[in-house]
């Protein structure tokens, strides 16, 4: 049995099992059977996998409606990229959670790829969505610059370059901090520290300030704009589920920050509830996209699918010249002189 300690502790599940070895010594230790903390904890692995199993289905049905229903715009590619992402993520925490309670054995190199895939998948998430409040606030703010220098495919463009650094963060780390690849790397080393420390820099001091500047301008102005915000429902599912991630996931990740320094809060309930409130953030945005669809929903049968489009329906807030209609101009022609 191995006892080493964890691999990174800005991985959620990963900091649960620091001093209770890794995933396939979980139910061996025979921590939580018959004990009052214990049956907390089967609660909270219960309560935990229901919600994902909604998120699952939520999640599923969001991306098939935009494979098949939903008409393709830069923000949908976006939101398309997060689903897929979400959808990672939830299926990892399903078999967090059934390791946790179960005796199988799992190899130490498969729960280690496990938990690259998973900070693969919830970093890309992060970005997704910082990179939907951001190009939203660019062009509510310089709409017209904004329309005439934006590349036609920069939402793809965005989106790969964001699946490749989210890839490139996860391999810095998993490199660095796990000695199968080089002898000198191992937890604890120099290049662990240095590598946790690269990626928590991106994640909190880069792109979480970035979306919560963003969305702050958001919210303000749909607070300035009363009335008129209602036909903006995109501006509101966007400050939705930003504010939601801050709530569920963003104070998590300052805790697994501060845990990499201080073993102190290395305990695993405090853990296991932030595996369950990450759980609620991965399953909560089809939700989101149900509540703004059908908000002030005039028309009762439509397809299943106009709330999401609903959700998704925003302004170009293009400064256009007014025009003219064509009747009113052969009705008033223009004198000539």
């Amino acid at each position: 049995m191995m006892t080493e300690k964890t691999a990174l502790s800005s991985h959620t599940a990963v900091t649960i099992k620091k001093n209770y070895t890794q995933l396939e010594t979980w139910p061996k230790k025979g921590y939580f059977p018959g004990t009052r903390k214990g049956y907390f904890l089967e609660t909270v692995v219960v309560v935990s996998v229901s919600i994902c199993l909604c998120g699952l289905i939520g999640n599923g049905v969001i991306f098939w409606f935009l494979c098949t229903r939903i008409k393709r715009t830069r923000f949908t590619i976006y939101i398309f990229n997060l689903v897929a992402a979400d959808l990672a993520v939830l299926v990892y925490y399903i078999l967090v959670f059934i390791l946790f309670v179960t005796p199988f054995y799992v190899d130490l190199y498969f729960s280690r790829i496990m938990e690259n895939i998973y900070s693969f998948v919830y970093n890309s998430s992060i970005y997704f969505l910082t990179a939907i409040s951001t190009e939203r606030c660019l062009m509510v703010f310089i709409p017209t610059r904004y329309q005439h220098q934006r590349p036609k495919h920069l939402s793809k463009i965005v989106c790969a370059i964001l699946w490749a650094l989210s890839c490139l963060v996860s391999l810095v780390v998993y490199i660095s901090c796990y000695p199968r690849f080089l002898s000198s790397h191992s937890e604890g080393s120099f290049y662990c520290d240095a590598a946790t420390v690269f990626e928590m820099t991106i994640n909190l001091f880069i792109f979480l300030p970035v979306m919560f500047f963003t969305t702050l301008i958001l919210f303000v102005r749909v607070q300035k704009n009363g009335k008129q915000s209602c036909s903006e429902k995109f501006d509101i599912t966007v400050i939705v589920m930003v504010f939601l991630f801050f709530i569920f996931a963003s104070s998590v990740r300052i805790i697994d920050a501060i845990a990499y320094w201080d073993q102190r809060l290395d305990a695993p309930i405090p853990f296991l509830l932030s595996l369950l409130f990450d759980s609620i953030k991965s399953s909560a945005n089809p939700f989101v996209y149900l509540f703004v669809g059908n908000w002030k929903r005039k028309k009762i049968q439509e397809p299943n699918h106009i709330f999401l489009e609903n959700a998704l329906k925003y302004k170009e807030n293009m400064t256009e010249p007014p025009q003219i209609d064509q009747k009113q101009a052969s009705r008033h022609p223009r004198p000539q002189t």
